[in-house]
């Protein structure tokens, strides 16, 4: 076999490096258009590993706070030391509250709201309340002196009523409360003066001077507050 020469071997050497230059370009894989947007291996990677912040929601407080204002409610029971019932009753936001131990009354309104109620009357009268588990609990303040109060929830004809009239030319206002238990407390004014007059059987009309009277239960009355 004849035998390059050096010249010849210089030559062959360059054609084969091209040779390999050019295979070498066409199987490396053509570089990716690396834009603004993207970002090292190592931060992706990063990236991924990281949880995503959490969504904000409502506190537990929040939601129960929201909830614990019944809409419709009538709550009735004992003043704790004092021998006469109080009432609540509550629609939509408002409220209106009845004391009575036979002898005296208070009527009072406000409202009801985050779980409270608030109630004001004439002569200072006043009352606190919280409400939840079918209840309201809290404080009376009438004629200077205070005491506490429980008063579950009651459904008709359990409850407070209020009557209103003019017989024979004199004004008249009375207001009962009934507990489940078969309690009863009213008192009947007649001008302004407590008048000797039987507490009717629940819903039921009281004869006032030898007129009836028709009571109204809290749906019927809670307007004139």
């Amino acid at each position: 076999m004849k035998r390059l020469g050096p010249v010849h071997t210089l030559a062959a050497g360059a054609a084969t490096a091209v040779a390999l230059g050019a295979l070498s370009v066409i199987t490396t894989p053509a570089a990716q258009d690396v834009g603004a947007r993207d970002v090292p291996a190592e931060a992706v990677a990063t990236a991924s590993r990281t949880p995503a912040a959490p969504r904000a929601r409502a506190t537990p407080e929040a939601t129960r706070t929201a909830g614990s204002t019944p809409a419709k409610a009538d709550y009735a029971g004992r003043v704790k030391g004092n021998g006469g019932l109080i009432a609540i009753s509550v629609r939509d936001g408002k409220a209106i509250g009845y004391f009575c131990d036979g002898r005296v009354e208070a009527w009072l309104r406000g409202r009801a709201a985050d779980g409270r109620v608030v109630l004001s009357g004439p002569g200072g009268a006043s009352v606190v309340a919280r409400l939840g588990g079918g209840r309201a609990t809290g404080e009376l303040e009438f004629g200077g002196r205070r005491w506490d109060f429980g008063a579950p929830t009651v459904k008709k004809p359990s409850g407070l009523y209020r009557a209103s009239a003019v017989v024979r030319g004199a004004k008249i206002r009375a207001g009962w409360i009934y507990l489940d238990d078969g309690s009863r407390v009213g008192l009947t004014l007649v001008d302004g003066e407590p008048a000797d007059v039987a507490i009717p059987e629940p819903g039921g009309n009281a004869a006032v001077n030898g007129q009836v009277v028709d009571p109204k239960d809290v749906d019927e009355f809670i307007g004139e507050f």
